[in-house]
């Protein structure tokens, strides 16, 4: 349960750190009437591909959380949909790490992030979606999947926390 918490705050603390483009906002203009996409498609984009991982790759002590993220430093719309996959390390984390990317090449995810994106480590990237696997920060012996979606979403998120989905991904 604490480390579900710790979950939760974490993805509530990087609500605003987990992707930076490249360039200005004007740069990347976000036109609502064309491009947005509902809470539901937001939520499906990250969600739907993390319980696929999880099915593809034998993880121990999974737990996970959504939520949505500013893609600006405003905390104003666009947002994105987020989510944070802890799981617990074998004795050999570089084999699990390896399945992951795998697993997620195999479901059509490529190496790298799309132009125009930066994500701190190892990162893949589909339909607009970027992830990153690695060792969790901050939570020694537990290691993190994390999806970030496309920023097309214009609702007002600002206050709403992470949500739980851990009975999802088991």
């Amino acid at each position: 349960m604490i480390r579900l918490l710790s979950l939760l705050l974490i993805a509530l603390a990087l609500g605003g750190c987990g992707m930076f483009g490249s360039g200005s906002r004007d740069d990347n203009p976000f036109d609502a009437s064309e491009n947005a996409m509902s809470d539901e498609q937001t939520r499906a984009q990250v969600v739907d591909p993390a319980v696929q991982v999880v099915r593809a790759v034998p993880l121990d002590d999974v737990t996970g959380g959504f939520s949505f993220g500013s893609c600006n430093d405003q905390g104003e719309p666009p947002f994105q949909g987020r989510v944070e996959v802890a799981f617990k390390l074998p004795a050999d984390p570089g084999a699990v790490f390896a399945q992951i990317r795998d697993a997620m090449v195999a479901q059509g995810w490529t190496s790298g992030t799309p132009q125009g994106q930066i994500v701190h480590g190892d990162s893949l990237n589909r339909n607009g979606v970027t992830a990153a696997v690695g060792p969790r920060a901050g939570d020694p012996g537990y290691g993190a999947l994390q999806l970030y979606g496309e920023c097309r979403n214009a609702g007002d998120h600002g206050s709403k926390g992470a949500v739980d989905i851990t009975d999802e991904l088991r």
